[in-house]
């Protein structure tokens, strides 16, 4: 009998490492094992691993307690070391694009591109002022060190890092999956750094915008990825948070439809691993015109998880059936 694949999906953030093996067979997907441990206090920051030794003893018990086996890991990345920035150019043949694209990045992102490892997704075509062809980019660009910090870190521990992707994109790929049909929509992301704003429709990318979280509420943002463990949460709070997300949407819906002849968009899917969710989305949609909602994701598959558990995790999965498909 042939030996199944799996492969380990894993994000990092501040709070708390989130894994999920994957296996695949017959083109069925199968969860083997999926947990999350929470960090302490200072050893994720700014995106990087500040306290090694605090990492690797949360990363041993996590793969010990889940009764993960793979070695095989992808790594999903979405903090404000990585930078996504919406680009056109000049359309060429496929065989050139890469090239055009890297020489040229230094004209969108705002860090040295020597500091960063850029990979692009095509997010479709059109035509400029001269009626020429053009090619629309979502260029993504990482810091390298924090890239080599977890690849060194992981492979220490006997890990096989195969890929290293933009989590953001894994929740994409998502909510294509199953959740989205042809109307055009916006992706509002939020972790405990980093808002991410992104307008798509099919596999068009119109619109992507980064937003360090600002320092007005970051003391409010703290409090609240922490309240599950046990830390003192405020209605000021949530009311804080909501009240900055929802003015960050309605400035970026405000800029996206100044653009001359451009379809608007019809929904926006709020997508967040904090806690209290539900009310943060109350706080939104007192704000913004259009309808927001927080999606269920992986309906169409069988995982024998709850849902909730499969949202919290759906970007684990992604990265994980990515990897395996490709």
């Amino acid at each position: 009998m042939a030996k199944i694949k799996s492969i380990i999906g894993f994000e990092v953030d501040t709070k708390e490492i989130r894994a999920t093996e994957i296996s695949r067979n017959n083109g069925v997907y199968e969860i083997l094992a999926c947990g999350n441990i929470p960090l302490p206090e200072g050893t994720v920051d700014e995106g990087f691993i500040r306290d090694q030794e605090a990492f690797n003893i949360a990363l041993t018990e996590l793969i010990q307690s889940g009764g993960f086996r793979s070695s095989d890991i992808v790594v999903g990345i979405n903090n404000e070391n990585v930078i996504m920035r919406y680009a056109t150019f000049p359309k060429v043949d496929d065989d050139k694009l890469r090239n055009m694209v890297l020489l040229q990045a230094q004209e969108f992102i705002p860090i040295p591109v020597q500091e960063m490892e850029i990979d692009y997704v095509v997010a479709g075509h059109g035509f400029n002022d001269e009626e020429q062809e053009t090619v629309n980019v979502l260029l993504v660009a990482a810091r390298r060190n924090m890239i080599e910090q977890y690849i060194n870190i992981l492979s220490a521990s006997k890990f096989q890092v195969t890929d290293v992707d933009a989590t953001l994109l894994s929740y994409c790929r998502a909510l294509k999956t199953d959740v989205v049909g042809e109307e055009k929509y916006a992706v509002l992301n939020m972790n405990d750094d980093l808002l991410n704003f992104l307008v798509i429709q099919g596999d068009e990318i119109s619109m992507a915008r980064s937003i360090n979280i600002p320092e007005r509420v970051a003391e409010n943002v703290k409090r609240l990825y922490n309240s599950e463990a046990g830390y003192e949460l405020e209605k000021e709070d949530i009311e804080a948070v909501g009240s900055m997300l929802g003015s960050e949407t309605s400035s970026s819906v405000g800029y996206y439809s100044m653009r001359p002849d451009i379809a608007p968009i019809e929904h926006i899917y709020f997508l967040t691993t904090a806690p209290h969710s539900q009310e943060l989305l109350n706080e939104i949609t007192g704000m913004v015109s259009l309808p927001v909602t927080i999606p269920d994701f992986y309906k169409s598959i069988n995982f024998g998880l709850e849902q909730n558990v499969i949202n919290k995790f759906t970007g684990c999965i992604g990265l994980a059936i990515q990897a395996l498909e490709g």
